[in-house]
Formats: structure tokens, C-alpha cells, sequence
């Protein structure tokens, strides 16, 4: 092959090279050019339906609320606006306490709350299995054997002893003599018993006066019931 004939070939290579890189550009030129389009279109289609979104009108959103709540929130406002006279009965410090007639222990006596009205009382919910119970007692033995116009009533949570024998026989161990009595069970959710012991201070007409939850000692009820007539 002579020298004219190399020449001629290296010609048409790099003309086919030419060609080659022509078409390549001009093919992403394209595919750009068709992206941007795309782009644009998905653009003004996403503009287009904000626009509708925002010209429709906003649904209303329930929250439960309305009336219902409503009526609570007045209904709580004007009870807490309420002072309880004496004579409303509850389970509350304020309130006449509810009346009850339950059997006495190692009895059967029955014994009635209203029976000590005109004298202070000491309500105390006690179980055998308690500990602070064990505790609290000679406590209560010492101060009621002190007092003339303070009753300490006992109630057993009744529902709670694995053995109905443990209740006289916590009685008789810390030779307690202020009455005690049995426990019905529908009374203790009343006067909301959860931990014992639970003691409530109620005055000479009845109204309670104060909610005590864990052990007291003789003196802080010498202290408690010197402010209660």
C-alpha cells in the first residue's frame, strides 16, 4: 500500500470519527432538551392542581369535641365553684360522711357512723397482713384510751384477709378495745381505699374534715383533732 493510499484511509477514518462524535452530541442534545420539557410540563401540572387545592374549600375536621365536651367543662366549672354545705354527703374532706352499718368484730353488734355524732372520729381501714397497720395500733390503742370526746373506729378491709381468724387475732395481739368492724366490700371503693392504712378525720357533726393515707402516730392526732370541734 503506497503512501497515497494511507493517506486516504486516515481520511476517511477521521471522518468517521467526526461523524460519529456529531451524532452523539446531537442525540443528548435531544434527550436534554426533551428532559427539560418533561420537567417543565410535570411543573406547571404540579402548580396547576396546588392552585385547585387551594381554591376548594377546607373540609371541617371533627375532634370529638363540640357540645359534649363542652357541657363537662361547664359542668365541672360550676361544681368546683360549689362549696358542699354540711349536710352533702360523700367520702370527701367537707363533706357529711356517708352513713354505715356494719357487725363488730368478736360481736354481733352492729355499729352505725352516726351512732358517735356529737363526738370526733378517728375512721380508720386497717388489714391483719399490713405492716403500718402493726405499726399504727398501739398508736391508736394509746390515743383513744386518752381521749374522752374522740371515738377511733376500726374497719377492717375484710375482703382482703386470706383468713378471717387473723382479724380477731390482730385485735387480741395488740389488745385493742376501741371498736372494730367488719368491712363490706362495696364501702371501700366508696371511700376510695387503695393503700392502707386510710384514715379520715371527721368532726363532731359529721363532716369530715381531713384524708390520711399511711400510719399516724398518738401525737399527730392529739395534734390533728385539737383543731377540730
Amino acid at each position: 500500500m503506497n503512501k497515497k493510499s494511507v493517506r486516504i484511509l486516515l481520511q476517511i477514518l477521521l471522518a468517521a470519527v467526526v461523524v460519529f462524535v456529531v451524532f452523539d452530541f446531537v442525540r443528548d442534545y435531544r434527550n436534554e432538551q426533551q428532559v427539560r420539557e418533561e420537567a417543565s410540563q410535570t411543573e406547571i401540572s404540579t402548580v396547576e392542581e396546588a392552585d385547585e387545592t387551594d381554591e376548594q374549600p377546607a373540609e371541617d375536621t371533627e375532634f370529638g369535641y363540640s357540645e359534649d365536651l363542652e357541657t363537662e367543662s361547664e359542668t365541672e366549672s360550676e361544681n368546683a365553684e360549689e362549696t358542699p354545705s354540711p349536710m352533702t354527703y360523700g367520702a370527701d374532706p367537707g363533706y357529711t360522711i356517708y352513713d354505715f352499718e356494719l357487725q363488730k368484730i368478736g360481736s354481733d353488734e352492729t355499729v352505725k357512723i352516726s351512732d358517735f355524732r356529737g363526738q370526733k372520729v378517728f375512721l380508720n381501714f386497717w388489714a391483719s397482713w399490713c405492716p403500718p397497720c402493726v405499726v399504727e395500733a398501739p398508736h391508736l390503742q394509746s390515743f383513744a384510751e386518752s381521749q374522752d370526746d374522740v371515738v377511733v373506729l376500726g374497719v377492717n378491709v375484710t375482703v382482703s384477709e386470706s383468713d378471717l381468724n387473723n382479724v380477731q387475732g390482730f385485735i387480741d395481739e395488740h389488745g385493742l378495745t376501741f371498736p372494730n368492724v367488719y368491712g363490706a366490700e362495696e364501702m371501700f371503693d366508696l371511700f376510695y381505699v387503695e393503700s392502707l392504712p386510710t384514715s379520715l378525720f371527721i368532726d363532731s357533726k359529721g363532716v369530715i374534715q381531713e384524708r390520711v393515707v399511711g400510719p399516724v402516730t398518738e401525737d399527730v392526732l392529739n395534734a390533728h383533732f385539737s383543731m377540730i370541734d
